[in-house]
């Protein structure tokens, strides 16, 4: 078992908020709840000291999830989902000034032959952005193997008596 790292020095590095408020806004604005999750979230937590990029999730049907991100303007492309290891339904790449923000639609991973979904829930915000339910997250490191971040929000969760996604699920 990877042991959790110690907690990065605060505040922590941080792309430019400017593409992914307009984002999370636009899907607000169309009845979308979106959540930054990845290492916006471990930053967040106090658990990562640098965010390369955003990762925002919503479980919006895609159809509203494009006229949301046309509405911003902003450049965005169709992305991949994933190397058969991911099971979400839509990714788009908008393009910010040397980051990206990645839009994760119906985001979920493969298990064996089953889809784990991994649902959109907002259970605090930092820097004005949603952030996401740390539960979900640690149950998408732990599927998709990422130790590291999956240690440092196990002990997050742990320390804060937060119910484990695998709890929510039963």
């Amino acid at each position: 078992m990877v042991q959790a790292a110690p907690v990065p020095p605060d505040p922590p590095c941080t792309p430019p908020l400017a593409a992914v408020t307009a984002v999370v806004r636009a899907l607000q604005a169309h009845g979308a709840v979106a959540a930054v999750g990845g290492s916006g979230l471990l930053a967040a937590l106090g658990l990562a000291g640098h965010v390369r990029d955003w990762d925002v999730t919503t479980d919006a049907p895609t159809a509203v999830v494009l006229a949301a991100l046309r509405s911003t303007r902003l450049a965005f492309v169709p992305a991949a989902t994933g190397n058969g290891l991911y099971a979400t339904q839509a990714r788009f790449v908008v393009l910010g000034n040397e980051h990206e923000v990645d839009v994760l639609v119906g985001f979920a991973v493969r298990l064996g032959d089953r889809v784990v979904p991994l649902p959109t829930r907002v259970t605090r915000h930092w820097r004005g952005l949603p952030i996401a339910d740390p539960a979900v997250w640690l149950r998408a490191y732990q599927l998709i193997g990422r130790e590291e971040s999956a240690a440092r929000l196990q002990a997050w969760v742990r320390q804060h008596d937060q119910p484990q996604e695998s709890e929510l699920l039963d």
